[in-house]
């Protein structure tokens, strides 16, 4: 009788095992399609065999573990790359808004009101004393003031957007750090006298690290626990164990008011400036267009109109008008420039200028009206290298400054699609360890659903023999 229920405790376990293994099957398949899921596999383990007799008798089976697929080498890489795409994907992203406030395609482009505002001197100069030519000259200088303010005031836009962009990064990379502290703390929980790993809250896991490795640079590593230690820019903590520090942003005075990233560590409140040591992932990208590339925008703008401000009004100043401004000069036909850093923003027209257009300046001389002598000379400033340092006229610079501005998104876009296709080989690296094949599950269903059908027939086989032996009994 006892060697019969030897063999019966064999056919449940059996059971067990062959049935753990159709859940776990069926656990993969439902999971197919679940991102960053890792499959899993049982690993049966056969039981020490028992001694008797002087005979060694199998004992069996049991699940040892349920194990999953996972590289730690190309997990890192996925990281790495993730850390990449986000970086040249904010700078895509923010570089083609920035593009589209300099398209050729717009009437108003500064390259076009350039153009319009000196043709209409050009044009001052052959009729001096015409009203209608004189209105022009007032429309197109209020027209080339307006593209000046409108790319100032789109790029300040697209920056503030990128500003409060860095902020909800900055959150969403504090929810993802406290997440996966608890998480570490779930899987250290979980894991307490069982023989095998929390697989599932590993993925889970896994999926926030490589989230977050998006959003900024970072560096981890985990212990011989299984738990994840996370440190970010600058080597501050991030993650140690169950504590998580947050991201935060706060107002820099010295930076027109913009955001800068501070760590703050949720033990002693300690808190760490860390704009400056960002070196990957979107927050990154999106601190190079804020920091650097709008704010060089900003400036070439503001030179630009500084020096077409200053070499107007230094001409038109030289000049005469019609009238009551026959007989005076000394006249601006835009207001100067107070503060060269906000000269595109405050550019317009003189009070002179916006009440009459008597007070436009063609003449060189005193009552003289026919005289085109600084229409002329005005007129002529589009084709004069104005920019010493660069030798380039003012639509020189103005193509320049915007065509180093194509150049940079054309490298970037390069660099993204390169970024990308890395990581399209890594991904398909990672599936080929760890992805859910419905194939290859559906086969494995086939195995273990035979073997559970013969485990279940060892265990009706073995009770028709205690039957047997109980009747032989009666």
């Amino acid at each position: 009788m006892a060697g019969l229920f030897h063999s019966l405790n064999i056919g449940s376990e059996s059971l067990y095992a062959n049935r753990q293994g159709i859940d776990t099957t069926a656990h993969n398949i439902a999971n197919a399609q679940t991102e960053g899921y890792s499959r899993q596999r049982v690993k049966l383990t056969q039981r020490d065999p028992m001694e008797k007799s002087g005979l060694l008798i199998g004992n069996g089976v049991y699940v040892g573990s349920i194990d999953r697929f996972h590289n730690k080498f190309i997990e890192r890489q996925i990281n790495l790359a993730h850390n990449d795409v986000g970086d040249s994907e904010a700078r895509m992203d923010s570089l083609t808004r920035l593009g589209e406030i300099y398209s050729p395609e717009l009437n108003n482009s500064l390259a076009n009101e350039l153009n319009n505002f000196f043709a209409s001197w050009q044009n001052l100069s052959k009729y001096p004393e015409e009203l209608t030519v004189r209105t022009q000259v007032k429309e197109q200088g209020e027209n080339i003031a307006d593209a000046f303010r409108r790319i100032d005031s789109e790029v300040r836009r697209q920056r503030g957007g990128i500003n409060e962009y860095i902020k909800m990064t900055a959150e969403e990379a504090s929810e993802t750090i406290s997440t996966i502290a608890n998480l570490n703390d779930q899987i250290r929980q979980t894991e307490v006298g069982v023989r095998n790993p929390s697989n599932d809250l590993r993925d889970q896991r896994d999926r926030l690290v490589r989230k977050l490795s998006t959003l900024i640079d970072m560096n981890y590593y985990e212990d011989a626990d299984g738990m994840v230690t996370i440190h970010g820019p600058g080597g501050a903590q991030l993650v140690d164990r169950g504590r998580a520090a947050s991201v935060e942003v706060r107002q820099n005075g010295e930076n027109q008011g913009l955001f800068d990233i501070i760590i703050v560590d949720s033990e002693d409140s300690s808190e760490r400036n860390v704009t400056q040591a960002i070196n990957g992932g979107r927050l990154k990208g999106l601190l190079n267009i804020r920091d650097v590339v709008s704010a060089s925008l900003l400036d070439s703008n503001n030179e630009m109109a500084t020096k077409f401000v200053e070499l107007v009004n230094g001409n038109h100043r030289r000049g005469y008008g019609l009238e009551q401004f026959s007989s005076s000069n000394g006249r601006n036909f835009f207001d100067s420039v107070a503060d060269p850093n906000f000269a595109a923003q405050n550019i317009k027209l003189s009070l002179d200028v916006l009440n009459s257009t008597d007070a436009i300046s063609a003449s060189s001389l005193q009552s003289s009206p026919g005289d085109n002598v600084v229409a002329n000379n005005i007129a002529r400033i589009q084709s004069s290298k104005v920019f010493t340092d660069t030798d380039a006229t003012l639509n020189e610079y103005y193509a320049d400054y915007v065509g180093v501005l194509g150049m940079e998104t054309v490298r970037v876009q390069q660099v993204k699609e390169s970024d990308q296709i890395i990581m399209a080989d890594l991904q398909s690296r990672r599936e080929a360890v760890a992805g859910v094949s419905l194939d290859e599950e559906a086969t494995n269903l086939i195995r273990w659903q035979t073997a559970f059908t013969a485990s279940s027939k060892v265990v009706t086989t073995v009770d028709e023999m205690l039957q047997t032996v109980l009747n032989l009994k009666r």
